[in-house]
């Protein structure tokens, strides 16, 4: 908890982009970023908002999550991801 809350790295994620991140995998869509580099009050964080489109793995029940800026990345589509449905 105490990541989301240090100063938000460099990075070249921009709202709407599809990314996977290093401890979860799976695809989710960025629905905000709190890096500080908008024209609102929000002080830089390593914090964003995204949607899962592709669940990691059973133990995530909720599609709208916080994760860290810094273990995310762009979702290139170059891997098969064996769809698996959850729900």
């Amino acid at each position: 908890m105490k990541d989301f809350f240090a100063k938000a790295p460099p990075h070249d994620l921009k709202v709407g982009d599809l990314v996977t991140c290093s401890c979860h995998g799976g695809i989710a869509l960025v629905l905000e970023i709190y890096d500080g580099d908008d024209a609102l009050d929000y002080m830089s964080m390593d914090m964003c908002k995204i949607f899962w489109i592709k669940y990691p793995h059973t133990g995530i029940k909720e599609r709208v999550w916080m994760h860290t800026i810094s273990r995310l990345y762009l979702f290139k589509g170059n891997r098969r991801i064996k769809y698996v449905d959850y729900g």
